[in-house]
């Protein structure tokens, strides 16, 4: 079984201004079982006014994401009381744990005890050097060359005003040449998200309102390619039995290695770049076969089509083709069953909009149908098969009259229209 032990003395500097501060060493292991005693000593410290600290981390053997956040945030609250936080003697292994993170680069790090009083002195220390080969040897920064390959981007997060990783994000992301801004409110993040033009959003469900975000991003402005990350709190339902829904891109659920996030964020930036080569929107939405929820889902595809730079009349035919492409999943492929749901693929690039629509029913043999669409005789056919009471009647000419190009796919329960913009 894991344990942390931790001992706090008072201690003086060295030198002609010696300096009073708590020197805390720590023995064993920061997970979850032992995080709440070290961040409970770390703010019994802190708001005792002890601000100037060494972390000695000689004896520790493993500290996960929610310690080195902690670490980041007491180094915050010290550094604002006019004080100082520093780590010395760190394991290798912790090290370049901590040095991924990007912590290095915003808590010093030193060798020795002595080191880090001098840094508490105000003394210019040297923190960098080349790693040792022996793992219980303490770390010595750099300890990796730096993957740049992320390409920065521009991140935007909406966090809570306490208690978050934002910091360790800002750090990583000015490193690769990108920017990042921070909201605590959805109004502030809404209010300026068309300045920014975020490549990725991080969004932390904790925040009041956060659960509308997603819909504001993905639908209106600039910013409507921007890939949307969700930090889920601890316990939630991800998929859960929401009868309407727009889907973020990727989410975390609290708590989470925070490497997890990073590998995230930069294949999420390096993809958002790449798609914006090709794509000018990408909404993927979800709605059940409900009164209401199918209210709401009609509602969104016409505001997203309304947006779209085409004749009147040509968005008129694509929001009826959409409309009876619903109608047949929710009546045919749903069978009516409220809770079964229909998903949306909405997406745009220069010269075309797609839009995918999926039922949850056993589909049906639509080949022949679509082979026959152009002949003569397919709307008497059509008709003869209403008065049958049979699927694939009129509903699939008046989609493929309203499109471009009318497909299927699957079993026949995944339908795709698609209409030129422009001449």
């Amino acid at each position: 079984m894991s344990d942390l032990n931790i001992t706090c003395k008072q201690r003086v500097t060295s030198g002609s201004n010696p300096l009073t501060y708590t020197l805390v060493r720590l023995d064993g292991f920061i997970d979850a079982p032992n995080y709440p005693r070290f961040e409970k000593t770390m703010e019994r410290l802190v708001e005792g006014g002890r601000h100037h600290l060494i972390l000695d981390f000689r004896k520790v053997q493993y500290i996960n994401s929610t310690g080195i956040s902690a670490i980041i945030r007491f180094h915050s609250a010290s550094s604002e009381a006019g004080g100082q936080l520093a780590l010395a003697r760190v394991g290798r292994n912790v090290g370049l744990t901590m040095h991924l993170l990007g912590i290095t680069s915003i808590v010093p790090f030193l060798r020795r005890i002595e080191e880090a009083e001098a840094v508490l002195n105000g003394e210019a220390v040297a923190e960098v050097g080349t790693p040792n080969s022996d793992d219980d040897s303490p770390l010595e920064v750099p300890v990796i060359k730096e993957d740049r390959r992320g390409g920065g981007g521009t991140v935007a997060m909406l966090v809570p005003e306490a208690g978050h990783f934002s910091e360790i994000v800002r750090t990583r992301v000015r490193r690769s040449d990108g920017q990042t801004f921070l909201s605590h409110s959805t109004s502030d993040l809404l209010a300026n998200v068309d300045r920014w033009r975020p490549d990725l959003v991080v969004i932390d469900q904790r925040v009041e309102g956060s659960d509308r975000i997603v819909e504001e991003m993905k639908v209106e402005g600039d910013h409507a390619l921007a890939s949307v990350i969700l930090i889920y709190p601890r316990g939630s339902d991800t998929v859960g039995n929401q009868d309407f829904r727009v889907w973020e891109n990727d989410y975390l659920i609290d708590p989470f290695d925070l490497s997890n996030l990073f590998v995230l964020t930069d294949n999420e930036v390096r993809r958002v770049s790449h798609d914006r080569k090709q794509f000018t929107q990408q909404v993927r939405f979800q709605f059940a076969s409900s009164g209401d929820a199918i209210d709401k889902g009609l509602r969104l595809s016409k505001r997203l089509i309304d947006r779209l730079p085409m004749a009147e009349a040509d968005r008129t035919a694509l929001i009826a083709a959409f409309k009876e492409a619903i109608d047949n999943a929710v009546r045919h492929g749903n069978g009516s069953r409220s809770e079964a749901k229909i998903t949306v693929n909405y997406v745009v690039d220069p010269r075309r909009v797609a839009v995918v629509i999926e039922d949850e029913g056993d589909g049906f043999d639509y080949e022949y149908f679509i082979a026959q669409i152009d002949s003569k005789e397919a709307f008497e056919r059509a008709k003869e098969r209403i008065r049958a009471g049979a699927r694939g009647g009129l509903g699939i000419l008046l989609m493929h009259k309203c499109s471009d190009r009318l497909e299927y796919h699957g079993k026949g329960n995944i339908v795709r229209l698609e209409k030129r913009i422009g001449a």
